[in-house]
């Protein structure tokens, strides 16, 4: 990856901040993590976006998704997302029935078998988990360009939220400023 592939992925991450409730900062240091898992660049950072679309769905606050991004790349880097991965999700707020649902659909939509039978967590719990990294990472990818998750992001509900939001805007700006006037790690 070249320094312009990572300054455009990160000029389109703090875009996304600018516009929605979520920290820079967070997703940028998540993104990291999620590298380091095997995740290349560009689809590390839909799968951020695509954590912080479903977390505003969910109703889940910044630092929630930032704890939910973590503990996802932890899975990615497992090529799996275990019972406690899982149980990370949930205590995050972002474990419900829409993101079960869709990682079922990807699933079937791959050809792996969902066994129905049994409870979302029993059929993720043992060495046998049909929940891949893959089917993880298709369906943020599918969060990520969810029209109403894009909605529900966007929309500041809260006094604090708006200030989180106006302070990603002055900050994006002086970044473009600095940049402007001492130039960027080649410059």
């Amino acid at each position: 990856t070249t320094l312009e592939d990572v300054n455009k992925v990160l000029n389109e991450l703090n875009t996304y901040a600018d516009q929605t409730i979520y920290n820079f900062a967070e997703m940028t240091r998540n993104i990291g993590t999620f590298t380091a898992a095997g995740v290349d660049l560009e689809t590390s950072a839909t799968a951020i976006k695509g954590i912080a679309n479903l977390a505003a769905g969910s109703g889940s606050t910044s630092q929630q998704a930032s704890t939910a991004m973590y503990q996802l790349s932890q899975a990615l880097a497992a090529g799996k997302v275990s019972l406690q991965d899982w149980n990370s999700v949930v205590n995050a707020g972002m474990g419900g029935q829409l993101f079960q649902n869709a990682l079922k659909e990807t699933a079937k939509s791959m050809g792996v078998v969902v066994d129905e039978s049994k409870s979302f967590r029993e059929s993720i719990s043992g060495g046998d988990s049909w929940l891949t990294s893959d089917i993880l990472i298709k369906t943020l990818e599918k969060f990520a360009n969810d029209e109403t998750l894009v909605k529900a992001a966007t929309e500041v509900k809260t006094y604090t939220q708006l200030v989180d939001t106006m302070k990603e805007s002055v900050q994006s700006g002086w970044a473009v400023s600095w940049e402007h006037i001492v130039g960027d790690k080649e410059e």
